[in-house]
């Protein structure tokens, strides 16, 4: 066969692919809604439209922050989300964000579709779709993406068309009332100008000066768009506030701000140099940076310098935060097909290819591998799922709302008996409170962490996270707190929480689920609810499943589970008791019954039991170095020191930052006598913190005990800022006189 038809057929091969990339987003984009900010988006889009599109200058969702001034820079896109949601639903929501992707999408295959080097373009849009599939989620982000390209394909196919200058003046208006990224678009043509500048008053390398040089037409229209687009982003409810607040917000990254970098996951980095070469940790980006990078190598002679300056920027950018991996994507895939331009295969292997017919051929076999992998790829997404517990019945994550991440049922529970007031809730269900209870209810914190600041990110974090019950009175008090919401998600919330809002006598418990746990204050208005909804855990009963309904299904016990830690965690044994076992008759394959069973029959000092449970739980989840602990301390407690010591000795030798498991391996060694090895364990262990405290005292009282002095000064002063502490410098002091004893004595 000729030439031509293994060109032809390559091409049609090629096609097939480009097709089944663009299905797989669009299966992908379906994905359910999880997302938790976009329920404030449709809280505030639902104020804005009902108050003629007044614009709140200032905050109006919280109890804590009312009337700190709010740049709202994603109004727009809350207007437009809340009038696609209360028209269309959930399901209007999932298809504006397939629209939103496609459409995206549809811009790069444009600017890098070439039928003579097809493959390239298919490689690097594939690599960029999987990459970008990790932001398929309904956020103002989606239109960023959107203008981000958009603005790339006009200023490098358009820029000698007059509407250019009108369409990007436009985009720029719309940008910069969607989503606070909108200085891309002035960055864009700010790095066109330098590049242009350069090419035309410097001397560069190579053919840098004349590759992608405009026009002296093309270059003036550049200099109008800059200004119009600089324009468009006053045109905002806030005016030259708004437009100046994004960038005084990437300008505070590097002082307080970087609390929430460190605590929030898409705002940490992708990469550190201890996991810069950690193939399965966002292997894809990876990918890209460096087939992007060696596409400038290979065309070094002939780069577009705006080109490069883009992707170095962006490389910056994601470089900075998970969440901006997609941009930099987006610039590599630009940079990538424009070099591809210019390089040809004969440049890449050391031989020259002659048969043509063999290069389609090869090129046919890695489309048709390419279409393969996707439609295996999607195949494998379709497994991806969960049971719904109140149906039995297993739930996509594709397509409706996700039943894991918000608390569906609690939140229902407030709406129908139309509970209102100021709530104080955790950080990831503020924005879900907003969207289905607002203004009925106040919240305390929401996802606008640039609004709250990271001061009061501070402070709401140390009290949820291990507050006293006096903290929490004065900070109820002081909010005028009249409700509680406590979700359970992914993790247990802290027990010092549930144990502190357990024990304050005005907050009475009215709704407990797995989703979750509701208190309400004992205040006249709410007087009516807690007495028809109060909630006594002494009689608790536990939550069964109908096992006739689930029949053979290997349905896991999450409900039981959640139940049983939060029960746990207010102090509850015996409720917590109760679902662990409904939990282990359900399903007895799960580790984490076993795991609470463990605790509190330890806790009861039922050695016996809790070893035979934790044994389990060990057996079932190896990698929870905490019951690696619970099971060795019940080794100990059984009278087995030596076979305690091995234990702790693997969960230091696998979990080697584990400081606790240095501790007890010390004190074991200490009240067995071992003076010189209990030293060598704590000389390894990592560098006390100051949240150490308590058990290096616990150590060096034990040193003391059997007179190991020298030891005890050394644990002593190992201690962070041991000079600031009466308690720690009184021992020290009485220590530094047995040891000037001793050597007087000597």
């Amino acid at each position: 066969m000729s030439e031509g038809f293994w060109r032809r057929l390559s091409i049609f091969a090629g096609l097939i692919a480009v097709a089944a990339i663009f299905g797989l987003m669009v299966f992908v984009a379906n994905l359910e809604i999880k997302d938790l900010d976009i329920w404030l988006h449709i809280g505030m889009g639902r104020h804005i439209v009902l108050n003629n599109f007044l614009v709140p200058q200032a905050d109006i969702l919280s109890c804590t922050i009312t009337g700190k001034p709010w740049i709202n820079h994603e109004w727009l896109f809350q207007v437009i989300v809340y009038e696609v949601f209360s028209r269309w639903g959930v399901s209007g929501l999932i298809q504006m964000q397939i629209a939103l992707v496609v459409l995206t999408t549809l811009l790069l295959l444009l600017m890098g579709y070439n039928s003579q080097k097809q493959l390239t373009s298919i490689l690097l849009l594939l690599l960029v779709t999987i990459v970008y599939q990790g932001r398929f989620t309904n956020r103002p982000d989606l239109f960023s993406l959107l203008f981000f390209a958009a603005y790339i394909y006009i200023l490098s196919f358009y820029i000698s068309q007059h509407w250019s200058v009108y369409a990007l003046f436009v985009i720029q208006i719309l940008w910069t009332n969607i989503h606070g990224f909108f200085f891309f678009g002035p960055l864009f043509v700010m790095i066109g100008l330098a590049s242009e500048w350069l090419k035309r008053h410097a001397r560069l390398p190579y053919e840098w000066n004349q590759v992608g040089r405009l026009t002296d037409e093309e270059y003036r229209r550049l200099r109008m768009i800059f200004g119009l687009v600089i324009l468009a982003c006053f045109l905002n409810p806030c005016g030259f506030r708004g437009a100046w607040y994004p960038l005084k917000v990437f300008f505070q990254i590097s002082g307080e701000s970087k609390v929430f970098f460190e605590n929030i996951l898409e705002l940490q980095r992708p990469m550190a140099l201890s996991n810069i070469f950690d193939i399965g940790r966002f292997p894809y980006y990876k990918l890209l940076i460096m087939l992007s990078a060696m596409s400038l190598f290979f065309n070094r002679r002939k780069i577009d310098i705006s080109g490069l300056m883009v992707w170095g920027v962006f490389l910056l950018f994601s470089l900075a935060a998970i969440r901006n991996m997609i941009f930099f994507a987006f610039a590599a895939y630009l940079v990538f097909v424009t070099n591809a331009m210019t390089v040809s295969l004969n440049d890449l292997v050391p031989f020259k290819i002659q048969d043509m017919r063999f290069v389609h051929i090869v090129s046919i076999v890695v489309k048709v591998a390419i279409f393969l992998w996707i439609f295996q790829y999607g195949m494998n997404l379709t497994l991806n799922g969960y049971y719904d517990q109140e149906t039995l019945e297993w739930k996509s994550e594709f397509g409706g709302i996700s039943q894991k991440s918000v608390p569906v049922r609690a939140v229902d529970f407030l709406v129908e008996n139309k509970v209102r007031g100021n709530f104080f809730n955790g950080f990831n269900t503020g924005a879900y409170l907003v969207g289905r209870c607002y203004p009925d209810i106040r919240v305390f914190i929401d996802g606008r962490t640039e609004v709250y600041g990271p001061r009061f990110f501070n402070f709401y974090r140390d009290l949820w996270e291990n507050p006293t019950a006096e903290e929490l009175r004065r900070t109820l008090k002081r909010y005028q707190i009249t409700g509680i919401l406590i979700h359970s998600h992914k993790h247990p919330p802290p027990k010092a929480l549930l144990r502190a809002v357990q024990g304050h006598p005005d907050f009475v418990p009215v709704y407990f689920d797995d989703d979750g746990i509701i208190y309400l204050k004992d205040i006249p208005r709410q007087r009516q609810l807690i007495e028809k909804f109060r909630i006594d855990f002494k009689n608790w009963q536990p939550y069964r499943m109908d096992l006739m309904q689930a029949g053979y299904k290997r349905i896991p016990p999450s409900r039981n589970i959640s139940r049983a830690e939060m029960l746990y965690g207010l102090g509850l044994d015996q409720a917590a008791l109760s679902e662990a076992r409904q939990a282990v008759r359900v399903s007895p394959t799960y580790a984490e019954p076993y795991k609470i069973l463990g605790q509190i029959l330890a806790k009861r000092q039922e050695c016996e039991l809790a070893y035979e449970n934790l044994r389990l739980a060990t057996m079932m989840d190896p990698e929870d170095h905490k019951i690696r602990m619970k099971f060795a301390e019940m080794v100990l407690k059984s009278g087995q020191p030596h076979l305690a010591a091995k234990h702790y000795e693997k969960i230091i030798t696998k979990w080697p930052d584990y400081r606790k498991a240095y501790y007890e391996l010390v004190k074991l060694f200490i009240r067995e006598g071992r003076i010189g090895p209990a030293v060598k364990i704590l000389r390894q262990a990592p560098q006390t913190r100051t949240d150490d405290q308590a058990a290096m005292i616990e150590i060096a009282d034990l040193l003391i005990e059997v007179g190991a002095w020298e030891a005890a000064r050394f644990v002593l002063k190992e201690i962070p800022a041991y000079e600031n502490n009466a308690e720690i410098t009184s021992r020290l002091g009485r220590v530094i006189k047995m040891l000037e004893s001793q050597r007087s004595g000597g």
